[in-house]
């Protein structure tokens, strides 16, 4: 059967019985299937027209039995990818770096090789054992007309001490860090002679079409193998590269270092590795040293001998994002006692100060990231940002100011917490209704309150007001994955607190990395304890703390090395393995006693 998508005009030729979803996945193209293709999420719809009739179906769910036209149009959409972070300066001295050096030139008393007297020079003039450079036949390769043309007045670029490019005087020198999430991927493109970030560029995760979370990625890795999942990522990379380039008017050739961070699975999928030990107890990373690859092994279009730094994972599910968040607001000087949070698809986090720190990690993104929310959706044009209810009104913003689609995560917390304060939902997470209102302020919106298909729901928009024709609404079960993401994230930062010897409110700085930190409000964290109220006044919103490590990283061996420290230092705590934790997630499912302004 032949099937044809648009608005990209791609057609493939698939089996009968073939579904929707597996034709997108053959032809390349983009998904959101946040269940990873279960037909439970809702979030896979696409149009298809068969013959006369046009419907809106679930890709998962619709097998192919005839020429089809897909339109996927609705899946192809602007989200917002968070770039920026917290920025600090740091000393330029790149594991890339050149030297610029007068090369002797041969004559019937010198016939050494050129690489031999290329070698002497640029050991002579850094101070080390000509010996301790590897030869490179690629850099060999036209090394004799460059240094005729530049009359042996040559920039020789080196990754630590190995050679891997020889220029004419004052050439360009570029890297690339990236940060892989699980949803959506960063990339920075970085002047390695000026340390000036010169664009950026984003996109999502091609991989959310096998799954919304690790989890699910690692059990499709190991069903289906990991092969698929390993060129997406890499193919998003070498995308961004090239459109980072493209942006900045610069070469390919010269960019000769890139930095990655991600989470351990992320990680792990990219270097080509199987997560399958993600899956089963004791949940070990596969590796968790800082590894260097040839970029030229990796699809990347770039300097043939340019290379690949990965940093360290710290454990299974806690990767080297949270390491170069660690680094970005550097947890191993903090003289105070300091809790980050990176809130993604998972929520990792860190508490301590320079003398001692610990880490851990909790599967609570999937419900702010609205992957489990009925209505639910990503930070795009459509989404609603946030809520407020006051004077039984209900009132809300929309991202790109049009008709609202779903709620994304930043809303999501600020409706539970509205709905928690004027005693909607009671502390145990139960949507009320009529008679059971007992607050004066919460009665006024009883009349949002509906049922539909048994469950209670609160009307955000009716087929009138909403930007997809049909209502948009916050369910009871919608309310019991924020109560069960929350009380985890909320347990996890506890549990840390005990391991400590400390108490949660002995906090002193709270910094939330990612998207989802950076548009959320604080108040509505503390609205239905996520993070305890009494620190409500300490959260301070750090940006995209990974792509900023990983940036680091690029421009600084000192910062490089200190992540690996970093790594190495952090105490892991396996939730899961505590026999304190089901005890704590049980006391902080709760919801807090409705707070007053």
């Amino acid at each position: 059967m032949n099937i044809l998508f648009k608005p990209q005009n791609i057609s493939v030729d698939v089996e009968p019985g073939t579904t929707v979803m597996q034709a997108l996945i053959t032809a390349g193209l983009k998904i959101d299937a946040p269940c990873g293709g279960r037909g439970v999420c809702g979030k896979c719809k696409v149009r298809i027209v068969d013959g006369a009739e046009e419907k809106t179906v679930l890709a998962c769910q619709t097998e192919i039995n005839s020429d089809l036209v897909v339109d996927i149009s609705k899946q192809d959409e602007g989200h917002r990818i968070l770039m920026g972070g917290l920025e600090r300066e740091v000393k330029l001295e790149s594991m890339v770096y050149s030297v610029t050096v007068n090369v002797p030139q041969p004559s019937t008393s010198d016939l050494r090789s050129c690489w031999e007297r290329l070698t002497e020079a640029v050991a002579d003039k850094l101070g080390f054992d000509k010996g301790e450079i590897t030869p490179n036949p690629l850099v060999a390769a036209n090394l004799y007309k460059i240094l005729e043309d530049n009359d042996y007045l040559v920039e020789v670029m080196l990754f630590n001490r190995d050679i891997i490019d020889v220029k004419p005087p004052q050439s360009d020198m570029f890297a690339l860090a990236y940060d892989i999430g699980t949803t959506t991927v960063a990339a920075y493109l970085i002047d390695l002679k000026t340390g000036r970030s010169l664009t950026q560029a984003s996109l999502l995760n091609p991989q959310v079409k096998y799954g919304a979370d690790v989890i699910m990625r690692t059990k499709y890795a190991i069903e289906n193998g990991h092969e698929a999942m390993a060129k997406d990522i890499r193919g998003a990379l070498s995308e961004l590269c090239d459109k980072c380039l493209k942006e900045a008017g610069k070469k390919a050739e010269s960019v000769y270092l890139i930095t990655v961070v991600g989470n351990t699975c992320m990680h792990h999928l990219f270097l080509g590795i199987s997560p399958a030990s993600l899956a089963y107890a004791p949940y070990t990373a596969a590796i968790t040293e800082p590894v260097t690859v040839n970029a030229s092994d990796y699809g990347f279009n770039v300097n043939p001998c340019a290379r690949i730094s990965v940093l360290p994972n710290i454990a299974g599910f806690v990767g080297a994002d949270t390491v170069g968040a660690s680094l970005a607001v550097e947890m191993d000087k903090k003289d105070e006692l300091t809790l980050m949070i990176d809130i993604g698809t998972n929520g990792e986090m860190v508490l301590g100060d320079k003398n001692r720190l610990i880490a851990c990690s909790t599967a609570a993104g999937p419900a702010f990231e609205g992957a489990v929310i009925t209505h639910g959706m990503r930070g795009a044009e459509g989404a609603i940002d946030h809520i407020t209810l006051k004077d039984g009104k209900l009132d809300y913003s929309v991202i790109g100011d049009v008709k609202p689609r779903g709620i994304c995560g930043s809303g999501i917390i600020d409706l539970v917490s509205e709905l928690v304060r004027v005693g909607l939902v009671d502390s145990g997470g139960r949507l009320l209704m009529g008679d059971e209102i007992t607050s004066p302020e919460g009665s006024l919106y009883n009349k949002y309150i509906e049922v539909i298909d048994g469950l209670r729901c609160f009307l955000l928009a009716d087929e009138k007001e909403s930007g997809s024709g049909e209502k948009i609404v916050f369910t009871q079960k919608d309310v019991r994955e924020v109560q069960l993401a929350k009380g985890a994230m909320a347990a996890g930062i506890q549990m840390m607190s005990i391991k400590l010897g400390t108490d949660v409110n002995d906090i002193k700085s709270i910094m939330i990395a990612g998207a989802f930190g950076s548009y959320m409000s604080p108040k509505s964290a503390c609205g239905i304890g996520l993070i305890p109220p009494r620190l409500e006044g300490k959260v301070k919103a750090v940006g995209n703390a990974a792509g900023q490590g990983a940036r680091l990283v690029a421009m600084s061996n000192t910062e490089y090395k200190r992540a690996y420290g970093i790594s190495k230092s952090v105490e892991y705590l396996e939730l899961a393995a505590d026999s304190q934790f089901q005890d704590v997630f049980v006391d902080n499912l709760e919801f807090p006693s409705p707070f007053v302004d």
